[in-house]
């Protein structure tokens, strides 16, 4: 008998979370034979979970596209089909796997699933990891046997406060002890101050554009890296003309983020939940750039728990680029006191997410 289902995907910010969960299962002894995840065809998951041992299955299930461009009015009449065909499909895996929990990490992947489990009487389990929980968490909620949040002032009913599921290999890091040899994996000086950008798996335009500003800033600086995760999406573009004297590092996507949690002296990053809920567990000094666009402005609600209680600085989108905001990241980078203190009040407020609480709920769910 399977003893869990993970499901929900279509963006790494879904997925990451249900691989969390999956590892630390199995770290409190559920073998992977055990353990499934349900995802999208059209998701980021079809690769990001090619090289688990966990068994996954595909469904045709596709998100509403809000544009109302022809692609996208196609897709949503696809929706006709899929949607339905998606609940048949899921309600065969449950009959098959008979599992003992279903949980749930949101996204428009894990409704067929989520819906399975209530028609066919097995405990769902929703992880809420922003600080306002999506529509598909909302609308699942409504059924779910307990909904695991990483923030204590949610409004979904039967909430547990267990932290947000994040990697075994970050929740593990040390990152003083592993800055050396991870400085060495990447190619980076060990000497060298290092400022990472990230703009999620796709990317994002508004943190692309300012790495010739910044580097421009970093150059009366000695010896500086600016690492920048451009979005797959971006790597094919002409890259950033920066000052001879500061080296660039540009990649679509990064696989050892361990290594660069490690590595890096201050981060800039948007504020997605899972972003945010990493910075706190390893405990690295940050500047979160809030999407603006996000539903519900919960992208800026994210950031402002780590920098209302010290652990990261927040600049908004229409700053970051100005002379101000790009003074506030170079200012951290000079300051290795004010860096060591901000890591230090996100390392504290972490220890949440590097507990066992989201395993024992989802476990008393089973039971």
């Amino acid at each position: 008998m399977v003893f869990a289902v993970v499901t929900g995907g279509g963006t790494s910010g879904h997925v990451i979370p249900a691989q969390a969960i999956l590892e630390a299962l199995q770290e409190n002894g559920v073998s992977p034979e055990r353990l499934k995840y349900v995802g999208s065809r059209r998701g980021v998951e079809t690769t990001l979970m090619s090289s688990t041992e966990i068994g996954c299955e595909f469904l045709p299930i596709s998100g509403l596209q809000r544009s109302l461009s022809v692609r996208s009015l196609a897709r949503n009449l696809a929706l006709l089909w899929r949607l339905p065909y998606s609940n048949l499909l899921a309600r065969r895996l449950v009959k098959k796997w008979q599992p003992r929990v279903v949980v749930s990490v949101g996204g428009y992947a894990s409704q067929p699933m989520s819906s399975a489990a209530r028609r066919s009487g097995v405990p769902l389990v929703c992880v809420s990891y922003d600080r306002v929980a999506g529509l598909a968490t909302r609308r699942q909620s409504r059924y779910a046997q307990v909904c695991a949040v990483a923030f204590s002032d949610t409004s979904l009913p039967n909430a547990q406060h267990t932290g947000a599921p994040v990697r075994a290999v970050l929740r593990h890091l040390d990152v003083r002890a592993s800055r050396e040899s991870a400085r060495r994996a990447l190619g980076i000086d060990p000497h060298a101050l290092c400022v990472t950008i990230v703009g999620g798996s796709l990317g994002s335009g508004v943190l692309n554009n300012i790495v010739a500003t910044l580097a421009s800033a970093c150059a009366r600086l000695d010896n500086v890296v600016i690492y920048h995760l451009c979005g797959v999406r971006n790597e094919n573009e002409p890259p950033a003309v920066v000052p001879p004297n500061v080296h660039y590092v540009r990649r679509g996507y990064e696989f050892r983020m361990a290594e660069l949690y490690a590595a890096t002296d201050v981060l800039i990053a948007r504020a997605g939940a899972s972003t945010v809920a990493e910075i706190a567990t390893v405990g690295v000094a940050s500047v979160l750039v809030p999407w603006s666009a996000a539903a519900e402005h919960h992208q800026e609600l994210n950031a402002r728990w780590l920098s209302e209680n010290g652990g990261a600085l927040v600049v908004s989108e229409n700053e970051i680029g100005t002379s101000r905001g790009i003074q506030a990241v170079v200012e951290l980078l000079e300051n290795s006191t004010h860096r060591g203190e901000i890591a230090a009040r996100a390392y504290e407020l972490g220890a949440i997410h590097r507990g066992k609480s989201l395993v024992e709920v989802i476990e008393n769910a089973a039971r």
